[in-house]
């Protein structure tokens, strides 16, 4: 089972693009590197800590996530990294 790693950096952000963009851009890479496995569960408090912004902007950075098929959404439970092989896992937008 992935831990989640805690992350000491401090955050400075680009000026000219959307923050969520750029949260976006470091979460796809955590997927991609294997550092968020398969149904690896996504604290959206620890990433708004972590980032230093509110959840809003979470929240939209994990909508592209979802709509780009990488994440799913279990109702009550969370979201989670989906298998990029598993054609189960079932999507919800909460």
């Amino acid at each position: 089972m992935a831990r989640y790693v805690e992350h000491t950096r401090t955050w400075e952000f680009d000026g000219d693009r959307s923050r969520w963009q750029q949260i976006l851009e470091v979460l796809n890479a955590r997927i991609d590197s294997g550092e968020w496995g398969p149904k690896f569960k996504i604290s959206e408090v620890k990433l708004m800590e972590e980032f230093g912004v509110a959840r809003p902007t979470i929240r939209k950075a994990m909508e592209r996530l979802r709509a780009a098929d990488r994440i799913y959404t279990v109702p009550n439970l969370g979201s989670f990294v989906k298998d990029a092989g598993d054609e189960s896992a079932t999507s919800s937008n909460e």
